[in-house]
């Protein structure tokens, strides 16, 4: 029977992406994919998702998250920039949302669809997470202990040896919700991060959007939309990088194929003050303790991950999977 796999994101550009792959691959099977806040305010991420779902021929339900952090006031995002994601976190290709847009959906209603997965399916279910660590946080809160019993964790969050892509110390998904990263982290399940160790050598050049654009499906076009915004935002603020960083999919990618990914085993905590805050690094209180249940991941197979990549979304905006 195949492995299960719930998708946690608060769907901005490469959430999309990591979307589209979760989609079209044929290892797990998709089974619901839960929406935060984070690239924009949580009835825009639902609606993005939603969205994005019917486009792809996909039968996913969507979950809505969490609309704030677990601790911290919600980001006033008429305010926050926009550069990297737009400001509905889909290229200012939606705008904000309509009610309809968010009909029946009910803030939080994740926590439980993750608890209730995890009670049916146990060690065969796998939780990806590729936003801000909230819902994951407030799972643990409902139900402490739950995460004992699924199959593993892979979130795309943090840095442990690589600089933060927010400011020299922070990520951008931990730096959303620092005290819910503490709080996951310190519970120690079994979880991998995916940080910017590996995920910035994972990449998407122009050459990969111009074969994107070739393929002529409204699938296809909209997605280049996207990434076309991402690949100008990173030329102009990570022109060190030779495209975009593919962060949230190699959490997909991760999932699916552990092998392409060194990790070593560590405790692992989240600073949640001072000029550190946001920061992922080791807890250092655990230091003599040899029993390990998370991982940090530090290298990555990006060839063979890429290669997957590619192929498995260019089949699914060709409509050849997801349908």
């Amino acid at each position: 029977m195949k492995k299960k796999m719930i998708l946690s994101v608060d769907t901005g550009i490469d959430d999309a992406l990591a979307i589209a792959y979760a989609i079209g691959q044929q290892e797990m099977e998709l089974i619901g994919i839960t929406v935060s806040y984070g690239m924009s305010i949580v009835e825009n991420t639902y609606r993005n998702t939603k969205k994005l779902v019917e486009l792809l021929g996909a039968q996913v339900p969507v979950y809505m998250g969490s609309a704030v952090p677990i601790v911290r006031p919600g980001r006033d995002y008429k305010l926050a920039g926009s550069k990297i994601h737009g400001q509905d976190g889909m290229a200012n290709q939606f705008g904000d949302y309509e009610p309809e847009d968010v009909a029946g959906a009910v803030v939080e209603e994740s926590v439980d669809y993750i608890i209730d997965s995890i009670h049916t399916y146990g060690k065969d279910l796998v939780l990806v997470t590729t936003g801000p660590m909230t819902d994951l946080a407030r799972v643990i809160t409902k139900e402490p202990g739950i995460l004992d019993q699924i199959g593993a964790v892979y979130s795309m969050v943090g840095a442990l040896a690589a600089p933060g892509n927010v400011n020299p110390y922070k990520e951008a998904n931990a730096g959303m919700d620092p005290e819910a990263v503490k709080l996951v982290l310190e519970t120690e399940p079994p979880l991998t991060v995916i940080g910017l160790d590996v995920t910035r050598k994972t990449l998407m050049s122009f050459a990969d959007l111009k074969r994107w654009q070739a393929i002529g499906t409204g699938r296809s076009d909209f997605l280049a939309k996207l990434v076309e915004y991402y690949l100008d935002a990173y030329r102009v603020m990570h022109p060190y990088l030779k495209g975009c960083a593919l962060h949230d999919p190699l959490a997909v990618g991760a999932a699916l194929h552990p092998e392409w990914i060194t990790t070593i085993p560590m405790h692992l905590t989240c600073v949640t003050e001072g000029e550190a805050d946001g920061r992922t690094c080791e807890n250092l209180e655990k230091c003599d303790d040899t029993d390990y249940h998370t991982c940090g991941a530090l290298f990555v197979d990006s060839a063979a991950f890429e290669e997957n990549f590619f192929e498995t979304v260019e089949n699914v905006l060709a409509g050849q999977a997801g349908a």
